[in-house]
């Protein structure tokens, strides 16, 4: 598995990876929270940019320039929908509770 993981950041070219590790540790380090939900908001982020950076270009058929900026706009994007998600599985219930009051409230 190590090794995988390790292929694949050798073959990123050196300002993407740290444009990508960047965003992430900034990501990670703006929230309030333990050291491991900091760890894994930063190492989810790293695997967004990496996974979905190439097939997000090729689909809206961007030049390569764009690729460091997708790449740290989808670091983020990844930390952001790890923290919500690890926010709604702290109380689930109040989670549920405040999403239908939004949704009611808009009717």
């Amino acid at each position: 598995m190590t090794d995988f993981i390790l292929e694949i950041f050798y073959h990123l070219p050196f300002w993407k990876t740290a444009v990508i590790v960047a965003f992430a540790l900034i990501g990670a380090l703006l929230q309030e929270a333990g050291f491991w939900q900091r760890v894994l908001t930063f190492f989810i982020g790293i695997a967004a940019a990496v996974t979905f950076t190439q097939p997000l270009l090729d689909f809206f058929e961007l030049r390569p320039a764009f690729s460091d900026a997708t790449a740290g706009v989808l670091a983020m994007s990844g930390r952001n929908i790890t923290v919500f998600v690890l926010r709604l599985s702290r109380d689930p219930v109040k989670s549920a509770e405040l999403l239908l009051g939004v949704w009611r409230r808009n009717k």
